[in-house]
């Protein structure tokens, strides 16, 4: 599977961009290491370092969602929840079931494409009005 950064990944925020880009690249770096047969101990660290990361951003995201007072912030911290509460689970079956790395790699695939389509294009466009009201 080939995982690359696509003009409709792009938020027009550079922060959340950059941050997504590097998320991006451990969810590449996750898939083609069980795709080459990793160790499950490498695939292991690599996915607790995949949850702390999201969590990191996630923590990022919010604190730029309370500076400019966006309105959806409360709906927005809740999916944010949901998907680490599902990531969690993920790396814990992993902890315990090496053959479980396919299916949390489809996982991180689908949260990373589906996610920052959807709702973090909504927040980098409040970014920008945000941005943009500033300036007058």
């Amino acid at each position: 599977m080939t995982l690359e950064w696509k003009h409709e990944y792009e938020t027009g925020s550079s922060r959340i961009d950059d941050e997504h880009r590097v998320f991006l690249d451990l969810v590449r770096e996750f898939v083609e290491e069980n795709e080459d047969g990793a160790e499950h101990s490498v695939l292991l660290r690599l996915a607790h370092e995949i949850y702390k990361y999201a969590d990191f951003h996630f923590f990022s995201e919010e604190r730029m969602m309370k500076r400019i007072r966006y309105a959806d912030l409360a709906h927005h911290h809740q999916v944010h929840q949901h998907l680490l509460e599902e990531l969690r689970l993920y790396v814990e079956s992993l902890a315990t079931d090496a053959s479980q790395a396919p299916t949390m790699a489809r996982f991180l695939v689908r949260w990373f494409t589906s996610h920052t389509v959807s709702e973090d294009t909504k927040l980098a466009s409040a970014i920008a009005a945000h941005e943009a009201s500033r300036k007058h």
